[in-house]
């Protein structure tokens, strides 16, 4: 494991930790036994046209699960893409993505935290961007 920056649990006892420069997610049972991990695929970080944005902050930053009865998604900040990636947690298939870097409303500064709530809303914290968005996922 390399950069190891995020810890969930789910209700179901997996671990899911985030591998932030080796651009996966980890899985392990509650023993601590290795499950498998979930590549994130990522391009090379572009910076935003104002050029601020230098770093690559890594394809696994931190995550989130759903709050349905088998918390069957899983929310992932991929800084590297500058977007929230929708995972399936029970395949590791990526869904669908929102977002992009930048500065406007829908676009993230250094995404660096993310919760989702009992009604699927999902708050996005940014370092850079300083500021906090909620979005509505509206299934398809």
């Amino acid at each position: 494991m390399q950069t190891v920056h995020c810890l969930t649990v789910a209700r179901d006892g997996q671990v899911y930790v985030c591998n932030r420069e080796g651009a996966r997610i980890q899985v392990y049972d509650k023993m601590g036994r290795f499950l498998r991990s979930i590549e994130i695929p990522w391009k090379p970080f572009t910076p935003p046209p104002d050029g601020k944005a230098k770093e690559s902050g890594g394809a696994a930053v931190a995550l989130d699960l759903s709050h349905d009865s088998g918390q069957r998604l899983i929310y992932l900040i991929n800084q590297n893409n500058g977007q929230i990636e929708i995972i399936e947690r029970e395949t590791g298939k990526i869904l669908s993505n929102f977002g992009r870097p930048g500065h406007f409303p829908g676009e993230f500064d250094q995404a660096h935290g993310i919760a989702v709530d009992s009604k699927g809303n999902v708050y996005i914290a940014e370092n850079r961007g300083k500021r906090v968005q909620k979005f509505r996922i509206v299934a398809q």
